[in-house]
């Protein structure tokens, strides 16, 4: 099984993951995926809400080691806080035993990377439909607390928490806080 959470993130903190993305479609230069994707009231309102919202999920023991990382240097938890915002969510599918990948004898079958979940392609519309809300929200919030003033890993922190809130598939299929992260033994 091949996963990979945001590659900005990971190769800032020198991990190293193979990467397997299937994208439904290419990326609208930014401009025009800006226009594509209007915040709802709700979602300002998230945005530029001060008190700590309930979580679908709560930090995982990897968040929380990036929390405390970027909390060291400034910089760096600008430029995390920075990609966390513009990386646009996309789903991270397991291609082991898929025709091409090692010894190419699979079948090739879209499955999701965290669960082994075999999804469609109305599972994939759903995905992009939700995830670019989500993702015009996350920003959102990043430029709120910019703008505010805020201090990058508190930034950070929001973000996470406002990520860890979205429906079960969404953090499935990104693969985001991937229920499986716990402290080394």
């Amino acid at each position: 099984m091949i996963i990979q959470g945001f590659s900005n993130i990971a190769s800032t903190y020198g991990a190293t993951y193979k990467s397997a993305v299937e994208r439904q479609t290419s990326p609208a230069p930014e401009a025009k995926y800006a226009d594509k994707v209007t915040l709802s009231t709700e979602g300002k309102t998230l945005a530029a809400d001060e008190s700590k919202p309930v979580f679908t999920q709560q930090r995982t023991y990897a968040q929380e080691r990036l929390l405390q990382a970027a909390s060291s240097d400034r910089a760096s938890a600008e430029k995390i806080a920075y990609d966390l915002a513009k990386t646009p969510s996309t789903i991270f599918y397991d291609i082991s035993g898929q025709r091409g990948v090692g010894d190419g004898t699979g079948e090739f079958v879209r499955k999701l990377s965290t669960t082994g979940e075999i999804v469609g392609d109305d599972y994939i519309e759903k995905f992009f439909s939700e995830a670019s809300a989500i993702d015009a929200q996350r920003f959102s919030i990043y430029e709120t607390e910019t703008k505010k003033g805020t201090d990058p890993v508190e930034i950070l922190s929001k973000m996470i928490d406002f990520t860890n809130q979205q429906s079960q598939d969404y953090l499935d299929a990104t693969g985001w806080g991937w229920r499986g992260s716990a402290p080394p033994a």
